[in-house]
């Protein structure tokens, strides 16, 4: 009887982590806008998609043009943005910054 107990309570326990493990996968979002404000200081930019949205830019924070790689310092204020990221509370962190072409 002792076994029985010992192995489902490892059961539940081994499940338990399994669930946690799969929760704890970041769920990442994407909006498209235009670049109201670049802050390299405070390493965010402010886009505005149906509202002003602030994205926090990490070193992690992989920044493009085409197949080139950028800076925080070469996105512009009226740039038009991709932004892949991820939300913890109210903080969106940066993954991905794609800068779109400009409109002809």
């Amino acid at each position: 009887m002792k076994r029985v107990v010992l192995l489902a309570t490892l059961g539940v326990a081994v499940l338990g982590l399994a669930g946690a493990a799969l929760g704890a996968e970041e769920r990442v979002l994407t909006k498209v806008g235009t670049v109201k404000k670049v802050d390299a200081d405070a390493s965010q930019i402010v886009v505005m998609v149906t509202r002003e949205m602030t994205f926090t830019v990490t070193e992690a924070t992989k920044i493009v043009q085409g197949e080139e790689a950028k800076k925080i310092t070469d996105i512009k204020v009226d740039a038009k943005v991709t932004v892949e990221y991820t939300r913890e509370g109210d903080t969106r962190t940066a993954k991905k910054i794609t800068i779109l072409p400009a409109e002809q």
